[in-house]
């Protein structure tokens, strides 16, 4: 069991630093951002291998509320990156006047 864990630490580890490199190397924000939330699942996963290890469960909530910061936090930067790209993209179009109703019609 101990050779397991320290292997499944050591790819951990590995991924951990690819990661990283994309942290800091990625061309656009989506990378960035897509790397942050895998480096937190590699957190969350390191966690369970500690917890795996001691044969406890004491690191549980811990899980949980990781899990549940990773998620608000992707979501929320996600929502304000759409929001902003979208203020850059707006193309301003002209509104038509609005059409004229024939006569004899009655306006509801």
């Amino acid at each position: 069991m101990t050779i397991v864990l320290g292997i499944s630490l050591a790819m951990l580890g590995a991924a951990a630093a690819l990661v990283l490199v994309r942290l800091f190397r990625g061309p656009s924000n989506l990378d960035r951002i897509i790397a942050a939330e895998i480096l937190l699942v590699i957190v969350i996963a390191g966690v369970a291998l500690e917890s795996a290890r001691q044969r406890s469960t004491t690191y549980l909530p811990l899980l949980m509320i990781l899990g549940l910061v990773g998620f608000v936090g992707g979501v929320a930067v996600t929502r304000f990156m759409s929001r902003d790209s979208d203020e850059h993209d707006a193309v301003e179009v002209d509104h038509p006047e609005p059409r004229q109703q024939p006569e004899g019609w009655e306006q509801s």
